[in-house]
């Protein structure tokens, strides 16, 4: 087992999913807490294949089982004081994680992430819109300028690599925490993550 698999936790997250959304307060807490470091990734999750496809596709099953989900989603939102409502349409995730994982890099990821999260989930962001990314990283504190070239030079490779890496840790959907090569899918399975971390914690002290 490598030290950065003893080390690092790889949290994989999807802009468009709302149990992404609500995990992520409680994931950052837990990485507080433990002291371990949490490397976050983008993921695109296929939304088409596992809820129908477009909105006027989706069978009554389909439709039935979104509904439920988000009222499962507002529920849990509001544990958090954080607000969710349902999505028109099917977005498009990838410029918005191309952005993500340029504030990453350049250590503005919160700043970046927060803001346009709640808007989004308000209904009030356009994740498909380069002016409205390009603003939310500007808020951000970054440089018009530099997320330009960055978009030229290491975009595709970026989310390419992110993807590949994913795939190599057989992640399939999000949110996803991957500690020691073991995944933990879904923010209801962070205490199961805690408790592995937790034991790692114990190992050290012995």
């Amino acid at each position: 087992m490598t030290d950065r698999n003893e080390q690092v936790v790889d949290a994989f997250v999807d802009l468009r999913s709302p149990y992404t959304y609500l995990a992520l307060q409680p994931a950052r807490t837990l990485a507080q807490q433990s002291g371990v470091a949490f490397e976050w990734w983008p993921f695109i999750t296929d939304f088409r294949s596992a809820y129908g496809g477009e909105v006027e596709q989706r069978s009554s099953r389909d439709v039935a089982k979104l509904k439920y989900l988000y009222m499962d989603c507002r529920r849990l939102a509001e544990r958090q004081g954080l607000t969710i409502r349902s999505t028109t349409k099917l977005w498009d995730a990838t410029l918005a994680s191309q952005a993500l994982l340029f504030a990453k890099r350049k250590r503005r990821l919160w700043e970046f992430c927060d803001p346009l999260l709640a808007a989004f989930w308000r209904r009030e962001f356009d994740l498909e819109s380069p002016a409205q990314i390009e603003a939310a990283l500007v808020h951000a504190g970054l440089e018009p300028r530099e997320w330009h070239e960055y978009q030229e030079v290491c975009a595709m490779r970026d989310m390419a690599a992110a993807t590949q890496r994913a795939e190599a840790l057989g992640v399939f959907g999000a949110p996803t925490f991957v500690y020691r090569g073991e995944l933990f899918w879904g923010g209801d399975r962070l205490d199961l993550l805690a408790n592995a971390l937790s034991s790692r914690e114990n190992k050290l002290g012995n």
